[in-house]
Parts: C-alpha cells; structure tokens; sequence
C-alpha cells in the first residue's frame, strides 16, 4: 500500500524526482487524442497566416495570462469548496487534517500534470482560433447576412424568430437577465474544460468532450464562419446596404440598457465593431455570425451533462436553451446559426465517439 504521509497522494512513497518524470511522460502519452490535433490546428493557422497575408493578426500566447489566472481560480475554488463540504457535511474530530487529507487526495501527480498539460493546449489552441477568427474579413468578405436573414424568415414562416420572442422577452429586467445568462457561457464552458482535466475518471468521455471542443471550434468556428461569413443581427445594418429589418430590435435594446443596465451585450456588440472598424485585434476582437459557437459550447456542456446523469444533462439542456433563445433576442445571431451550431456539435460528437469506440484512447497506466 502507497504511504500516505501529511501531504497524502501528492507525494506518494518518496520524492524520487524520477517517479515525476515518468508521470509527466505518461500524461503527455494519455493526452496525444488531444494534444497532436492542437498542434496541427496551430501548423494550418500559421500556414494560413502566412500565406493569406494576416501574420499581423496571428498571435499564440495571449491567451495564457488568462488561461493560468482562470485555472488558480477553479483550483482554489474547488480547495474551497472541498474545505466546506469536510468541515460542514461530513465534520470530523478534526477539521484541519481531515481537510489537508481531503486535498491530498485530489492534488495527485495525475491529476496535476493532465490539468496544466490541457490548461496549456486551451489557451494555445484558443490563441489560434481567435487569430484565424481575425482572419476572416481577408479571406472572405461578409456577404451572407442578407441570405441568412432570408432563410432566417422563411423557416419561421416569413416572420423574423426575434419578433416571435419580443412578446415574451421584450421587458428591459428580462432582458438584462438573460444578458446575464448569456454572459455567463464563457464562465460555464471553461468550468466544464477544467473539470474534465482535472476528472482522472472516464478517460474516454474526457477525451471525447476535448476533441469535439476542438473540432467544434475549427470546423464550425473557424471553416465554416469563413465560409459563411456574416455579422449577425447587430452588424445587419452596417454591412448590408439598404434598410435594417433589424433596427427596431436594436432600438429597444438600447432602450432597456438604459433602463436596466446588465445588458453588456449591448456594450461588448459596440466595442467589437470599434475594433473592427479601427483594425484592432487582441482576445476581444473577431466578428462572425454563422454559426454560433455559444449555442455550440452549450450543446457540448449539454451531451457532457447526459453522459454523467439525467439532471446534469436537463440542467444543462435548459442552459443550451437560454443561450439559443438569448443568442436571437440579444441580436447577436439569426436562429439559423444555432440551429447549425446543434446539428454540427451533435454530428462531430458522434463521430467523435464511434473514431473512439473503434480505436480506443490512450489511458494511464492502472497502479
């Protein structure tokens, strides 16, 4: 049996400096289902922004400072929140050890090393698909936002999805929540990622959550954006010449800004069009529509959800569907862009899953 010393499984027997080397080898050969298509994802961005002119808009580390801040975070608030549930649910003689047991069973070499390894591949990978993201005004100009808002209207027979919603949603409290909402995938979406590094459990479903965030974002986010390239609802009217169906929407939003100030997405919409039209780049700069990749992210979080249990998976089902419903009244996509998004995470899913079923995923060696 393992000796467990106060500082518990994080050091397990000795400090053998070689024992941590081979752990590090191992994780790195446990995350190559994740890590080679990153670093292919970063060889076709470069290409791409070598070839098409944009190197200007190519950067690979920005996301790193944020990266490293997000995950002393999580790493403190689940601390935290472990130190809550010994001393308040279970409340042992002794609080204090019985917490730093608790820690120690967690902060494994394991667990350390495959946290840090895909913490780093994110923000490496998200460095990438924001600056290729950046690209597509000079590989593809935004022409489609008259052809979507068309095909937006016919599926809903002839009557625009927001104008279907304004009856329910269109009250400034309403709205300022659901901005809240809508704000919040970012922070729900990273909470998955770091979970899953940070889980030692169902490698397969680890891997299979990872890879299809990264095929999510290329094909959907990067691929088919470019190709499809539109600005959504709040651009219409500055990238479409003739009259803005859509300014009716965007005059109410400004409107319940005014009145109940939690719609930031009013504010995040101006700001990125500045950056854009001044040629500003960084984290906060990148216009594309079609399809969205926040209803995307959710339904991910979504199909995470129904694999571990029925709650998770409606808690987060519902989720999906504020942010669908939200992504269309806070102008920033047409319905067709989440329809796309859905159908696309649910096909990379699966195929995801069966490549997996078929070939297995590299795994940690048992103990």
């Amino acid at each position: 049996m393992k000796q467990q010393n106060k500082i518990g499984y994080l050091l397990p027997g000795s400090v053998d400096g070689r024992s941590w080397i081979t752990d590090a080898k191992r994780s790195l050969r446990a995350n190559l289902g994740f890590g080679v298509p990153v670093m292919v994802y970063v060889a076709i961005a470069l290409t791409v922004a070598s070839t098409t002119g944009g190197m200007r808009r190519f950067f690979l580390l920005d996301y790193a400072p944020l990266f490293i801040l997000m995950t002393v975070v999580m790493v403190i608030a689940f601390l935290l929140g472990r130190a809550f549930y010994v001393t308040l649910i279970v409340i042992p003689p002794r609080p204090f050890a019985a917490i730093v047991a608790d820690w120690s069973f967690y902060l494994t070499r394991r667990r350390i090393f495959d946290t840090v390894l895909v913490m780093v591949l994110l923000s490496t990978f998200m460095s990438a698909f924001i600056s290729l993201k950046n690209m597509i005004p000079i590989v593809h100009p935004y022409n489609w936002d008259r052809r979507l808002m068309t095909v937006d209207n016919a599926l809903h027979f002839g009557i625009p999805p927001w104008r279907l919603l304004q009856p329910i949603l269109g009250y400034p409290i309403v709205t300022g929540m659901l901005s809240v909402v809508y704000g919040s995938w970012i922070f729900v979406l990273a909470g998955c990622c770091f979970w899953l590094a940070f889980d030692d459990g169902d490698q397969r479903l680890r891997m299979q959550f990872f890879v299809t965030f990264i095929l999510c974002f290329a094909l959907l986010g990067n691929l088919l954006a470019t190709r499809l390239a539109s600005g959504g609802p709040c651009f219409y009217g500055l990238l479409v010449d003739g009259p803005d169906p859509y300014s009716p929407l965007m005059h109410y939003l400004r409107l319940a800004n005014q009145q109940v100030p939690l719609n930031w997405s009013f504010a995040a919409q101006d700001m990125l069009w500045h950056n854009y039209a001044t040629g500003s780049l960084g984290l906060d700069t990148g216009i594309s529509a079609m399809p969205s990749l926040h209803v995307a992210g959710a339904t991910l979080c979504s199909l995470l959800g129904w694999r571990i249990n029925r709650k998770l998976g409606i808690t987060f089902s519902v989720y999906t569907g504020l942010i669908m419903i939200g992504s269309v009244h806070l102008a920033w996509h047409y319905a067709i862009d989440g329809y796309v998004a859905i159908i696309g995470t649910l096909a990379i899913w699966w195929a995801v899953g069966k490549v997996s079923c078929r070939f297995g995923m590299p795994r940690w060696p048992e103990a």
